[in-house]
């Protein structure tokens, strides 16, 4: 609409009916008055909107005005002087709903029956019902605008996404059933039926669709555990009849790379399996593509990443590409290979060795979406997976690389550790925490077998410094043997997970239970190590480092170690007790406040200054003290040497009948000698205490 010309339509002027009309009616917000204006050679609605209170004021002015086209429609504020426009719709300027009915109201009423045939007349198309509201039909013409306008600002969006999905190549023969056949061949099953007596059973194949019989000798099936169809020989869970499920629901995603003119783009396919428990074990496959990825190298050589989905454009309409929400958890997929080397040719990705990568983890997802993002950036993941550290690139992928050096050339300066121990890491494909025990074992001077580095690992975690103090007194083989043989008398109880407090022990697997008993073993063993380091017993002796019985030897040995403590207590005290006698000797019958004995002295303090000059001296709070000694609330007392009584050494606190810290610079803890010094105050106070109950005793400060 021309808004000049319709800007330029004088403003409407209340009648003296419609003061009246004001007084009459009670409720509406608003008054309208309406009629049909010539613009341009286009018949426009116009409505004029006046407030029901300034009408009631006598006030003439019309609060805003909207011009109804039959394919737009446009608000002027007439509340301002200079031209303003509103683009809102009476949704938000005159709709509410009843609370109760949830039926749209309007605050609006005609000023005269013509104003409402007039509109009536010109909204004839977009009434409804057998009684219909003109209001209703403004709504309902508007919100066809609005739908118009969304969609014309949208299209702008969209075609530019349609665009870049027409480069976006049809998917390779074979695709699909590649998905079925090599992404979820971990998701086969072999339904077996149950017994405990019989020498053979049998079960179905849910992947040759053929019943067959098992030797329950040799193939031992258990419910989870891996093995093969003996009659396909293709890789299955076996699951005893009992415990199939009605509908065995498997799901996975998978990555089709392929190149588009402007880079290459990642689609990520969501993979669906369904297996019905029925007699035939009817299965149910379904792939749907659900977001896209594409990869533009820039003029600095980085890459750029546009991501999309599939799904409901700005909640309108139908399903269709839309900017990425993060909406789907696609990060990790299993990548389809076999076009890798033509689709990374020319690009950044040309040595990424991506395919390394998955077929060394067969048909389990890794972190394609992470590992794109992260390469450009980390070239030297070329150099950790055509190494066979995939491991170790999982977690620079992931970012838990914190044991590398990723500023290193080399690779032994990105390890961390000299060339010939990157063997052992290459042969067990080890993780950061087999890496840490590398390190350790470096600095030990120690070059043990991947296979001893892999089963510690595995029995005991990264615990390197376990793998320390092993390394000081025998090989890891001796010890992993004799830890697998004391773990056969470990208690119950001693094999429950901290953590199976919080639930049912039940419910953790005998893996869990292992690893734990091993953890607990080693953690005993510390300990018992360490008490025969203190009680001075042979550490040579392998009799005393691995004794037959462990359980035995370490209760043994930490009740001699807690007598031997409780001896060095009662040495201590004892000393303690003869230097404070020596202190209350060497005191005489001097009161307390003027305590001399072994080169120390009490002093009070004089004023609140000096005890604020004491605690910025010696670097402590007790400056903050002196509203509480003012109050009688606690007693400061300075601890000096005789021989310097005007410099600050100790500062005491003396409340309730006893010493309640004694710091001295930066808050540090008493010498044996003031220690002494102040339990022989502490005791010398006792007696006084009553006098100082009669008033006849000085407060300090």
């Amino acid at each position: 609409m021309n808004k000049r010309a319709l800007s330029k339509i004088a403003r409407p002027a209340a009648t003296e009916e419609m003061f009246c009309l004001a007084e009459r009616i009670e409720g509406d917000k608003y008054i309208a008055t309406a009629k049909i204006v010539d613009i341009d050679g286009e018949k426009i609605l116009l409505l004029n909107f006046f407030l029901r209170s300034n009408l009631a004021k006598k006030k003439t002015e019309a609060a805003f005005r909207t011009f109804i086209s039959r394919s737009d429609y446009i608000t002027q504020d007439l509340t301002s002087v200079r031209v303003k426009w509103k683009t809102g719709s009476f949704k938000s300027m005159l709709g509410w709903y009843w609370w109760n009915t949830k039926e749209r109201g309007h605050d609006v009423t005609f000023a005269s029956d013509s104003d409402y045939i007039s509109t009536r007349f010109y909204m004839k198309s977009y009434l409804e019902g057998e009684n219909p509201n003109v209001w209703d039909a403004i709504w309902r013409f508007q919100d066809e605008v609005l739908d118009g306008r969304l969609k014309a600002r949208h299209k702008k969006e969209t075609d530019k996404i349609d665009k870049k999905m027409e480069m976006v190549p049809e998917k390779p023969e074979g695709f699909e059933k590649w998905a079925h056949e090599v992404a979820m061949k971990d998701k086969r099953y072999l339904v077996y039926e149950a017994t405990s007596k019989k020498k053979s059973t049998i079960g179905y194949c849910t992947y040759c669709k053929k019943v067959v019989g098992i030797d329950i000798k040799a193939m031992r099936p258990k419910n989870k555990k891996q093995g093969n169809c003996p009659n396909c020989g293709s890789p299955v869970t076996f699951i005893p009849k009992g415990y199939f499920p009605t509908y065995q629901r498997d799901n996975k995603w998978v990555c089709l790379i392929q190149k588009v003119p402007t880079g290459i783009v990642e689609r990520y396919f969501h993979v669906h399996q369904e297996i019905k428990r029925d007699e035939k074990y009817k299965e149910d496959f379904s792939i749907g593509e659900l977001c896209r990825a594409f990869l533009e190298e820039t003029n600095q050589g980085e890459v750029k990443l546009d991501s999309y989905e599939w799904g409901v454009y700005k909640q309108h309409g139908l399903p269709r590409w839309c900017p990425d929400q993060d909406h789907k958890n696609c990060a990790c997929a299993v990548v389809y290979t076999e076009n890798l080397p033509e689709v990374f040719e020319g690009t950044v990705y040309r040595y990424c060795a991506l395919d390394i990568y998955q077929k060394k983890l067969d048909c389990n997802p890794i972190p394609v979406w992470r590992f794109m993002n992260r390469y450009p950036t980390a070239t030297y993941l070329e150099m950790f997976l055509k190494a066979g550290l995939v491991n170790l690139a999982g977690a620079i992928v992931e970012g838990h690389a914190y044991e590398l050096n990723t500023d290193g050339k080399t690779p032994a300066e990105i390890l961390g550790i000299p060339k010939n121990y990157i063997p052992i890491l290459r042969e067990i494909d080890g993780t950061t925490g087999e890496l840490r025990l590398l390190k350790q074992c470096e600095s030990d001077k120690i070059f043990p077998s991947a296979k001893d580095i892999h089963e510690f690992y595995q029995k005991f975690s990264g615990n390197d410094e376990l793998l320390g103090v092993i390394n000081i007194h025998m090989s890891i083989r001796k010890f992993i043997k004799y830890m697998d043989k004391q773990r056969k008398n470990l208690p119950k109880h001693k094999e429950t997970p901290c953590h199976a407090a919080w639930g049912y022990s039940r419910n953790y697997s005998r893996e869990e239970r292992i690893q734990e008993g091993y953890k607990n073993l080693s953690k005993d063993w510390l300990d018992y190590i360490s008490w025969c380091t203190t009680l001075k017993y042979n550490m040579k002796d392998m009799y005393v480092l691995l004794p037959p019985d462990f359980g035995k030897a370490h209760d043994r040995v930490m009740k001699e170690y807690q007598a031997y403590k409780d001896e060095q207590e009662r040495k201590r005290q004892a000393e303690m007790e003869k230097l404070i006698k020596e202190a209350l000797a060497a005191a005489g019958n001097l009161p307390a406040m003027m305590m001399k004995a072994k080169g120390l002295m009490i002093i009070l303090p004089k004023s609140g200054d000096e005890i604020k000059e004491e605690g910025r001296v010696l670097h402590h709070c007790v400056g903050t003290y002196v509203e509480r000694v003012a109050k009688g609330e606690t007693m400061i007392l300075f601890v000096r040497k005789e021989s310097e009584p005007n410099i600050p050494y100790f500062t005491l606190e003396y409340r309730d009948g006893k010493v309640i810290q004694c710091r001295g610079k930066n808050n540090c803890s008493m010498t044996k000698e003031v220690k002494a010094f102040v339990k022989a105050f502490e005791r010398k106070m006792q007696p006084e205490d009553e006098v100082k109950e009669t008033g006849k005793a000085r407060k300090a400060g």
